[in-house]
Order: C-alpha cells, then structure tokens, then sequence
C-alpha cells in the first residue's frame, strides 16, 4: 500500500500535494503558504531493474552461504577430556548379568585375542569416547546401544595406518524388523560408521562423510547373536576412499563364520574438516554416520545410557569423598605413598582421617585408600635393617623395570603408542591397578616374617632382569646378523654379496700359478684404474681386467695376475682407493645365501614375538614387585614412627608433577606437627627446616628430605 501510494504522488500537482499536507495535518496553514522547499519525490525504478537487484542479491547471499563453514560443527570438546584407547576398555560396566556374559564372550573369543596379540592393531571401545552429554545425540553410541539391543559398545581393532578393521558386538531383539531377524536398516548403520571409521587414519583430519554406500544382503542376520564387522580401505585418492566390507556371525569352535551383508562406500573428506576440532578430531566419531556437533541446545538434556561413568574430570568444587575415586583421563606420572596416623583427626577413624588427609592434598588428580596388611614384627633392630634392605631393593625395582621399557622401546621401535599398550599390569592400566591394589597373599604369604619377603622378592626381581636381558640381547643378535645379510643383498657393489653378479666363466679357476681379483672401483676413477691398473704391481696379466656389472657409486672389474704378486696387488689397489674384494666362487652359493637370509628372517620374527610377550609380561611383573617392595617400605616405616599398636592409615596420590609437589607442601604445613622435635621453630612457632644434607632418615639415603610422616613418590616412565 505505501508503494502505491508513493506512486501516486508523483503525479500531484503542488497545489493538491500542499492541500493534502494540510488536510494530513503535516503542515499548519501559514507554513503551507510559505515558500517550503519540499524533499524531491524519486521516481520509481522500472520492472527490469527491480528484478535484477533482487536477483543479485539473492545470488549473493546464496554464494556466502556455501562457501562459510557449517555452524555449530566445531565441538567444545577439548582433547584433554578425551580417553585414550586404552582407558576406553575400562570404562563400560554391565548393567546386568546378561549383559556381563555378553561382555565376557566377547572379551575371552579366540578371535578377540588373536586381533589383541598383532602388533600394529590398537584396540579399542571409540563410542565410549563420547562425553555423557554427547551420547543422546548419537546413533549408535545413545540411541541404539542398552541392553536387547546393541548389547555392549563394540570391541574394535582397527589397524593404525587405516588398512582394515575389526569389530566384534552383539544385536538384541529390540532392533529386529520382521520378528527375530534384526532390522536391514540396523546392518547398513553398522556398516556405514564401520567402514567409515576404517578409512579415518588415511586421511589428514580423521574425519569423513559418506558419499556412496552399497550394500548386498545375503543371508538374514538372526536377532540374540554376536556380529562381527570387517573392513577393508581399497584405494585412496587426495580426499576419497574406498572402502569395502561385510557382516558375518562370530564362529565358534570349528564354525566357519557365515557372510550376512556385503558393502562398499566411498567416503570424502569434507574440505571444513580442518575445523571441526575436539572429539571429532580425534576419530570418536566415525564420519561415515555424519556425527557432527549440532548447534543449539534441542538436544542437550536428553537422556544417555546409564551403564556409562562420567569420563571428565570432576570440578575441584566437589568434596573430597566425591573426588576421591573419580576416573581421570590426563596423565597423572607422578604416585605417592602415605601414611599418618589417624590421630589426625579426633575420631581416631580410618575413614575420617582418609577425608582429611584428601581435603589438605587437594591437588587435580586422584587419593584414594591403599590397603596395607599387618605383617609380622621382629625386633627394632631388625626393622631398621630391613628399612635399609628394602631402599637399596626399591631401587633395583625400579632399574629392572627401566631396562623392561628399554626393551619394549627396542623391540617396538620407540612406537609410543604399542608401547603403552604393552605396559599394563595384570591386563590393567597401572592407574587402575594402582586404585585396586590388593596384596598378592598366595604368593607373598603374609603370615611370612618380613625377611623372608624381601628374600622372595629379592630373587623374583633377579629372575626378572636375567630372562629379559638374555632374551633381548638374543634377539638383538639374531636382528643385527639379519641386517648384515640384508645388507649384503642390497648395498652397493663395495659391499654386497657377489654370489648372484660374478658368472664363474670369469674367473680362473684351480690354477696353480694364476689368480682373478675382484675390484670394487669408484665410478670417478674407472679410467684411471684401466690406464694403471696393470703397472701397480708386478706380473699382472695385461689386458685381463673385464667388467663384471656396475652401479651408481662403484664398477666391479675382475682382474688376473699371478699368485705370487696376489697380495702386493690388493695393498697397491687399497692404497689407489679402489676395494678388493674377498670372493670365492661356490656351487649353489646363491641359493644357500637365500636360504639362510630366510632362516635368519624367520629366527628374527620369531624372536620378536618372544620378546614382545617377555617384555609385556616382565613388565608387569616387574611394577608388582616394586609395588610390594614399596608396600613393605611403608609398613616398616610407619612402625617406626608411629610405634605400636597399629593405628594408621594409608593413601595413595595421583598427579602431575607440580600437583605432587603442591600436595607435599600443603601436607607439610597442616602435619608438621608429626616430626617432634625433628624440625627446628623460630621464635614464633613457625617450622625451621635442619639441612637436609645433616638428616638421614631410615632406609633413606643421606640427603633425603626428612617428611613428618610417611612418603614415599615413584613414577613409572
């Protein structure tokens, strides 16, 4: 209405459009007769103009459109809150019986294990890497995971450079189509985020969505069975992959496993993959199912499966009985040992003191109680030996479990990853043995004097360092005669194995006055060597030297000469820079230098295996012996200071490095009062540290910090 209206006044004359104005009550009268410039009126733009502007304009504001980045994609999920592949195998508790012996099958299958021990395979739960709030929003790591339905999170074991992919779960009736026959739709989602997941390490940004998905139905896949998914990546070009894959049911016994659906996709990184960051980034999320981060907050409070802990670390605001047990995710590198008395607090409680002593360490990590058993006491003079007996064992502990890593490193070629994978104990992370420990009391017998313990582990550590070392410095034996003999087989003509480049018809052979030398010489100096070759020693046969192959660096030339003169040549010839070469022709020498580079190779594999197993093993045998060690150092002790009876309590800390040494100080300030008159105290009361230099304290070295109360900090590397 106002368009038409504007219209309509260009075509007023001045007389009606002041009429108006007054009539409008814009203008009074004296102002209309007064000479008013008025605002010229614009004419209206014709149809074709109006059409082009809108035009241009939409086009414009469709180009920005597509070319900005996806709103909302970038998650708020930072790496540190992020599991690692290791800790994901810790996190799912079953919620029922059912579902934990669905968990154990799976965990315990020949097939399970198999994919465990191959060395370039990590093992992992990525659904489980989902932070709580996240899960709702997801397909399979919210919606179609619980119980009768996908049962567990799925066991999966992708190979690291994205070659293939291995994943083993369990389908439930809830996700069946026609009764008892699980869903099409449910085999093609699994399909799709698993073939996308095997390809994401090809790709720089980890991150891709489907572009293609084919999928072949063969046999229908029966509700209540295991399910496993194998993947295959079959050609990578810049941004695309292909990936083919199938479904088939886990074979039991003899069974050979029965192909359900076969698939092939092509996934594309998308060109805003740089800056979708936090979990997605770090392969969480499969791009196949296109798990992206959505903006808004629709789905935020939705409910996620209950049998999953929080993986993020709880805020420092909570009470320590709250933090006190709580799964962190950060590395924490530093452990210590305590004990106090529980005199600490008034109730003379265990539990009471354990809140006090984890309210005054207050650091970001973990405290958590660490049991400790009463073990028969001899008398003081005995203790004070075996506080010592036991220092000087921590410490061939602790060096048998650095030369154990030495050799994991070695074996594994510093691959940090497959190393940390080796380094468990008992099958658990060391954080989680650590918050579980148990005294081993079949194999270290409590009711044993303390003697006698650290005699056994004494002899346990021993054995440990000796199995490794020989089997390691077996194995570097047999990799250093296989790189030889690799060497021979590839270097250059100075340097590799002649037997399959020397043709016998060029050589003189069973002569009882002539002998052919073989001489490596540098491609800069073949023309010298023909011009001379016959004048740097006595009797060398003229116009014998004949090219036997040649390379990039050296030319082989065999050259005859008379027996005599033989070692005279070859010390002219090493003088010229040119390399003699030791070579005695042997029937079949080719062949038998094949077999033995093979049965060297196969000795070196199989040797590699051997101390790969050792090396794991030794491991954590190792860290529990230590452990033990240190358990007994702490008892021993704590009756030391705190005398009889017994009434103690003992915790271990968790942090970094800085938390360790804040949880010290803030331990130092509120217990002080422990050490007696071990400490010195100025004029107001206040703590005056001795030199530590003058203090030694039982079983520790001259120069340890004395501490008011029992501490004991490790680490393991």
């Amino acid at each position: 209405m106002l368009r038409n209206r504007s219209v309509g006044w260009a075509f007023l004359t001045p007389f009606t459009f002041n009429e108006w104005r007054i009539n409008a009550g814009i203008f009074t009268q004296a102002e209309a007769a007064a000479d008013v410039p008025r605002a010229e009126i614009p004419q209206p733009r014709s149809r074709l103009r109006r059409a082009i502007g809108f035009t241009s304009l939409a086009t414009f504001a469709f180009v920005i459109g597509a070319s900005a980045v996806p709103i909302g994609i970038a998650s708020t999920v930072t790496p540190d809150t992020i599991p690692t592949d290791a800790e994901t195998l810790e996190v799912f508790q079953p919620p029922d019986e059912a579902s934990q012996r669905i968990e154990d099958h799976i965990r315990t299958h020949p097939l399970a294990q198999k994919m465990r021990s191959l060395p370039n395979y990590t093992e992992t739960r990525p659904h489980l890497k989902f932070p709580q709030e996240f899960r709702g929003r997801h397909l399979i790591a919210g919606t179609l995971l619980g119980p009768n339905r996908m049962v567990v999170p799925p066991y999966v074991f992708y190979e690291k450079s994205g070659k293939d992919l291995v994943a083993i779960t369990y389908l439930g009736q809830e996700v069946c189509g026609h009764r008892g026959i699980v869903h099409g739709g449910m085999l093609a989602t699994m399909l799709d985020e698993g073939l996308a997941r095997c390809c994401l390490p090809v790709l720089p940004s980890g991150v891709a969505v489907t572009a293609k998905l084919s999928i072949d139905y063969k046999k229908p896949a029966i509700a209540d069975r295991y399910i496993v998914l194998r993947a295959e990546t079959i050609k990578h070009e810049g941004r695309k992959v292909w990936v083919k894959g199938r479904l088939e049911t886990l074979p039991e016994g003899d069974e050979e496993p029965v192909v359900l659906v076969e698939a092939e996709g092509l996934f594309i990184e998308p060109r805003y993959a740089s800056n979708i960051d936090g979990i997605y980034g770090h392969g969480a999320a499969a791009g196949g199912a296109r798990v992206m981060a959505e903006d808004g907050d629709a789905n935020r409070n939705s409910q996620s499966p209950p049998s999953f802990p929080e993986l993020s670390l709880q805020p420092q605001s909570q009470p320590p009985s709250a933090r006190r047990n709580r799964l962190s995710w950060r590395p924490l590198p530093t452990s210590v040992l305590l004990s106090l008395p529980t005199s600490i607090v008034p109730s003379h409680h265990r539990d009471d003191a354990l809140e006090a002593i984890s309210s005054t360490v207050n650091v970001d990590g973990s405290v958590s109680s660490f049991p400790i058993p009463e073990f028969k006491i001899g008398t003081l003079d005995a203790l004070v030996q075996q506080a010592e007996e036991l220092a000087k064992l921590e410490g061939v502990c602790q060096a048998v479990v650095g030369k154990v890593g030495d050799a994991l490193k070695g074996v594994l070629e510093n691959d940090e990853e497959q190393i940390q994978r080796m380094k468990t104990v008992n099958d658990k992370p060391v954080d989680q043995y650590l918050r579980t420990f148990q005294w081993n009391k079949v194999k270290y017998r409590a009711d044993r004097s303390i003697g006698e313990l650290i005699d056994l582990l004494k002899k346990e550590a021993a054995s440990i360092d000796s199995d490794i070392r020989n089997k390691y410095s077996q194995y570097n034996q047999t990799k250093n005669t296989l790189a030889t003999l690799q060497r021979k087989q590839t270097g250059n003509l100075a340097s590799r194995s002649l037997a399959s480049i020397v043709d016998p018809k060029l050589l003189v052979q069973d002569s009882e006055y002539l002998e052919t030398h073989l001489i490596a010489v540098p491609s800069q100096q073949v023309k010298e060597f023909v011009n001379i070759y016959e004048t740097i020693a006595p009797m060398v046969v003229p116009r014998s030297a004949s090219l036997v192959a040649s390379d990039d660096e050296f030319s082989l030339y065999a050259v005859t000469t008379f027996k005599k003169h033989s070692q005279e040549f070859a010390h002219k010839a090493r003088e010229n820079k040119w390399i003699p070469r030791d070579f005695k022709y042997t029937e079949g020498g080719r062949e038998a230098e094949a077999k033995e580079v093979e049965r060297v190779n196969g000795n070196e594999r199989k040797l590699w295996g051997e101390t790969l197993r050792l090396g794991r093993t030794s491991w954590s045998e190792a860290v529990m012996v230590w452990i033990h060690v240190l358990v007994l150092r702490v008892f021993v002790e704590t009756v030391l200071r705190y005398g009889l009876p017994l009434d103690f309590v003992s915790a271990i800390v968790r942090a970094s490095a800085k938390g360790a040494e804040r949880a010290k100080r803030n331990l130092d300030d509120k217990y002080n009062y422990l050490a007696g008159n071990a400490f010195g105290r100025d004029k107001k009361g206040r703590v005056k540290k001795d030199d530590p230099n003058e203090m030694q304290v039982a079983g520790e070295g001259g120069g340890a910090d004395y501490t008011p109360y029992v501490y004991y900090e490790f680490e393991f590397e």
